[in-house]
């Protein structure tokens, strides 16, 4: 055993600043049907409560999602795309877009960061949330999907550079008049090296919960109600909050002096009072 092998581990995750801004607009982009309800429905609904527009953009059609060779082709889709619509509605989510490529051999193509710099010009969000492309491997039990890091791959690359650039894509603003936008936040989740925390409440993770149960055709969610609520409780306490829920934070804010934000909520349990700033972004 090597001496690097015996040093101790820590006893607890590293802190994490908190993130208490709501943007007034976010988009949640994943590859399937159920994915952002894993992702950020708790996050969603808690921008939401507080005056934000929010959207959710599926890059497949979710038709792979089943063992059973007899379900017709798209069929699966439908019923996926249905409960993904009433996913949404538990948070206050109204706008679900759906690209409808094929699911389970997704690939980061120039169609793909297109139909994505679409979206973008089109819903114009302050702030994007997504996967981690780089997260392969999860302990011993699992294998990231191979559509989750496609997914996410071509939504950063959307982002940056390409929904600010007016000749990325010249076709979208000459023939569909869709302007650049500049996307401010990104977060990505899932990610091996989250550093900010979003402060949420027990109804937030309610409405996750709710939202993960319309999932009907691919799990049970009622077994994930302690699961979420621990990695809710182990993550806020890492940022001196009774919950959160953790990403990876980019601010593409060009200016670093702009890079400011107001207080927490104030109906965040646990955020320190006004007047002590608890990190930038607090």
């Amino acid at each position: 055993m090597s001496e690097e092998s015996q040093e101790p581990k820590p006893d607890r995750d590293p802190p994490l600043e908190l993130f208490g801004y709501v943007p007034k607009s976010a988009l949640v982009v994943v590859a399937h049907p159920d994915d952002a309800d894993f992702l950020a429905a708790s996050v969603l609904s808690a921008f939401v409560r507080r005056g934000c527009r929010a959207g959710i953009c599926l890059v497949t059609d979710g038709d792979a999602g089943s063992d059973d060779p007899t379900i017709p082709r798209g069929e699966l889709s439908r019923v996926r795309l249905a409960e993904q619509h009433r996913a949404a509605a538990h948070l206050g989510v109204q706008e679900v877009i759906c690209l409808n490529h094929p699911d389970g051999t997704l690939q980061n193509t120039l169609e793909v960061r297109r139909d994505l710099v679409r979206v973008l010009r089109t819903f114009r969000p302050e702030m994007v949330i997504t996967m981690d492309p780089t997260s392969r491997f999860f302990g011993r039990g699992y294998i990231n999907h191979p559509d989750h890091r496609a997914a996410a791959d071509a939504c950063l690359d959307a982002v940056f550079p390409s929904a600010r650039d007016a000749r990325a894509f010249p076709e979208l603003l000459a023939e569909e008049g869709l302007e650049p936008h500049k996307t401010r936040f990104v977060l990505v989740g899932s990610s091996r090296e989250p550093d900010i925390a979003v402060p949420v409440l027990e109804e937030d993770l309610e409405n996750q919960l709710a939202a993960l149960g319309e999932h009907r055709s691919q799990f049970d969610a009622a077994p994930m109600r302690d699961w979420i609520f621990e990695e809710a409780r182990r993550c806020g306490a890492r940022a001196g909050v009774s919950m959160a829920e953790s990403y990876r934070l980019f601010d593409l804010a060009p200016d670093p002096s702009q890079r400011g934000y107001e207080a927490p909520p104030e109906d965040a349990e646990g955020v320190p009072p006004r007047g002590r700033r608890s990190s930038n972004w607090g």
